[in-house]
């Protein structure tokens, strides 16, 4: 199961002892909508496992941030390209270089990634 975020709650996960993922995206984006139908299934491979996924929209329109603390959140998260998949491990951005990961052969990749890093 996939929760959505704001901004704000996305921040107070990033600097929490908690083990996440957070998934960011824009409305404006097609690779975002191509994303979100092979997404439950990544994120459910993670959530049986007691390791929640979220998921944060930044932008409706195209460099227009719905807030300061969206744009910071992408900043910080690394910076615009979306949708971009983040691992977050014990309060530290582990993997945030995911972006354009969309079709179910690739988020399946992405998977095996995170699983590995949050193991080790």
């Amino acid at each position: 199961m996939i929760k959505y975020i704001n901004a704000a709650q996305a921040h107070e996960l990033i600097t929490s002892t908690n083990t996440c993922i957070i998934n960011i995206v824009a409305e404006w984006c097609s690779d975002c909508t191509q994303q979100a139908d092979n997404f439950p299934q990544f994120a459910h491979s993670f959530t049986e496992k007691g390791i929640a996924v979220y998921q944060v929209n930044v932008q409706k329109v195209k460099n227009d941030f719905l807030s300061d603390a969206h744009q910071e959140l992408t900043t910080l998260l690394g910076g615009p390209g979306y949708p971009r998949t983040v691992l977050i491990k014990k309060g530290k951005i582990i993997d945030a270089d995911n972006v354009e990961v969309i079709s179910d052969e690739a988020l399946g990749k992405l998977a095996e990634k995170f699983e590995q890093a949050i193991l080790s």
